[in-house]
């Protein structure tokens, strides 16, 4: 099971980002989940009041989906129930799946299995910087998980046994491995003012990421404050 990581609450630094004729200027201050130091906790408190705020908020969207590879250069997307139609989610999902594609289709024959045999700290500061390189105007708060495995560990039922109806075995067989991106996005203003500055113009992110082999039940959680 992988460790969380220490915690590390940068000074807010600015990279610029380069879209059609106009040049962004982001400023981003990093909280990483961790236990481990006295000074993490009120870190980690954040990120689970974030995540719980979302969960009830009454404007949220939601968008979610399921791909399943073949463990070389083949995806296919099956979405699922929910707010798929709205734009702000639907709109994160493009820029997910552009990432999808380009983690897939570069594979090359020697090359590890891509996301399920990548670094899991890696994977998510690759997301969250197609995230940052992408306009999220108008969206105060956003919520990305990414869980990744074998198709045998897909939402199990209560009783252990996997979801995979007989009807579904030869389908899996061609694609065993799955990645599931769930996308809530919310407008509010209510987060703790040490991460909210109440500006429009800013951002505030939660990523996600879970490997059901290595840290299953423990993802990998990275959340950044975003001012555009």
């Amino acid at each position: 099971m992988i460790e969380p990581i220490a915690i590390n609450d940068s000074k807010a630094t600015a990279t610029s980002i380069h879209s059609h004729h106009h040049t962004h200027s982001y400023m981003t201050v990093s909280y990483h989940d961790s236990e481990e130091e006295d000074d993490a906790t009120t870190t980690t408190d954040q990120i689970d009041f974030f995540e719980e705020e979302l969960a009830t908020l009454d404007d949220l969207a939601c968008y979610q989906n399921t791909y399943f590879m073949d463990g070389g250069n083949r995806f296919i997307s099956l979405p699922t129930l929910g707010n798929s139609n709205t734009k702000a989610a639907a709109h994160i999902s493009r820029f997910f799946e552009a990432w999808l594609e380009r983690k897939v289709y570069g594979k090359q024959p020697d090359d590890p299995l891509p996301i399920l045999e990548d670094s899991i700290d890696s994977i998510a500061h690759d997301i969250l910087a197609q995230l940052k390189s992408n306009r999220l105007w108008g969206l105060d708060k956003v919520f990305v998980k990414v869980r990744t495995g074998h198709v045998y560990t897909y939402h199990p039922l209560d009783d252990g046994q996997p979801l995979i109806t007989q009807d579904m075995e030869e389908f899996f067989q061609q694609f065993p491995l799955f990645v599931e991106v769930i996308i809530r996005t919310g407008s509010s203003s209510t987060i703790d003012d040490d991460i909210n500055t109440n500006n429009n113009n800013n951002n505030i992110v939660l990523l996600e990421v879970e490997n059901v082999t290595v840290n299953p039940g423990n993802p990998y959680r990275i959340m950044e404050h975003i001012s555009i």
